[in-house]
């Protein structure tokens, strides 16, 4: 009786191990790597996406807590500019399509149509103060990272331009300019 269950026993294993997929020679088994990210890089757009995670922080000024003192003035700072980027997306997207301003490979955005502001000093206008404000809350997102991702210091200021460098460009639509890592201008191609 017990030879006859072990047989039994021997005979399922068998026949699982027969229908299994990694053990029979139809299986092909292809991995491809499309992309991967430095635990630096998880660590920066990780601490990024805290900035504006605070649902408090995103409703009007009325409603913040009584105890807005305790908030540390780089973490209002941090979040003001998160804020202001949010509201100043429209006019990015805008003048990415327009392609008078691209994304260069510091984490900033940088004039491309020089020409056209000479004609339209409007709009030139509008273009300095859309890129000086942009540029200057990237600035205080960024030192905010630093200070915050455990490991890093101010003169990691560069790796943190560049992983956002990499994300925006990363995000760019097909069409914008971006600057690639020897200094090139080019319009992003489809993916």
């Amino acid at each position: 009786m017990k030879k006859t269950i072990f047989f039994l026993s021997l005979l399922t294993v068998f026949s699982l191990l027969q229908g299994c997929s990694l053990l029979s020679p139809k299986a092909k088994i292809e991995i491809t790597l499309v992309g991967e990210k430095t635990s630096l890089e998880n660590q920066v757009l990780g601490n990024y996406g805290f900035i504006g995670a605070d649902p408090l922080m995103l409703v009007s000024v009325r409603a913040l807590p009584d105890d807005i003192s305790l908030i540390s003035d780089e973490k209002k700072r941090s979040f003001l500019a998160y804020q202001n980027r949010l509201y100043n997306k429209d006019d990015y997207q805008r003048f990415m399509d327009m392609k008078i301003i691209g994304e260069n490979n510091s984490g900033y955005v940088e004039v491309r149509d020089t020409q056209r502001l000479e004609r339209d000093k409007e709009l030139d206008r509008l273009i300095s103060r859309f890129i000086d404000e942009e540029n200057r809350d990237r600035r205080i997102i960024y030192k905010r990272i630093i200070s915050v991702t455990e490991g890093l210091t101010e003169n990691d200021i560069s790796k943190v331009e560049e992983i956002f460098a990499h994300k925006m460009q990363d995000e760019a639509k097909t069409g914008w300019y971006v600057q690639d890592a020897s200094g090139l201008w080019r319009e992003k191609s489809a993916p």
